[in-house]
């Protein structure tokens, strides 16, 4: 059997349509697996240092986990309080604050 224009064209274009969904879902998920969504969820901050730190795409929620384990954390175990993320976060993947954070943070990072 010969193949026609009609199928070789439709051949052609089915594998064209695949080639390109191929470079999509390919340069997707490559972007997904390498990049890491440095950027912080927070709208408001009650502290200069942090909203800096969170207005730098360069630096970001990366930047601030650095702040807090180096100056936060580090102060508090010093002083001989017990602290980790826990103290002062609900959840270590949102990141939600509970309500003594900012007071916490306040006499640790000041």
């Amino acid at each position: 059997m010969v193949p026609t224009k009609t199928r070789i064209r439709s051949v052609l274009l089915t594998f064209c349509a695949m080639g390109c969904l191929g470079l999509f879902v390919g340069s997707n998920s490559a972007r997904a697996e390498g990049e890491v969504d440095n950027s912080c969820k927070a709208k408001v901050f009650k502290f200069d240092v942090v909203k800096k730190l969170c207005a730098d795409p360069s630096k970001g929620k990366k930047a601030v986990k650095k702040l807090m384990k180096n100056q936060v954390v580090k102060k508090a175990k010093a002083a001989g309080e017990k602290m980790n993320c826990k103290s002062c976060h609900d959840n270590t993947k949102t990141f939600t604050l509970k309500k003594n954070a900012e007071a916490d943070l306040k006499k640790w990072l000041g």
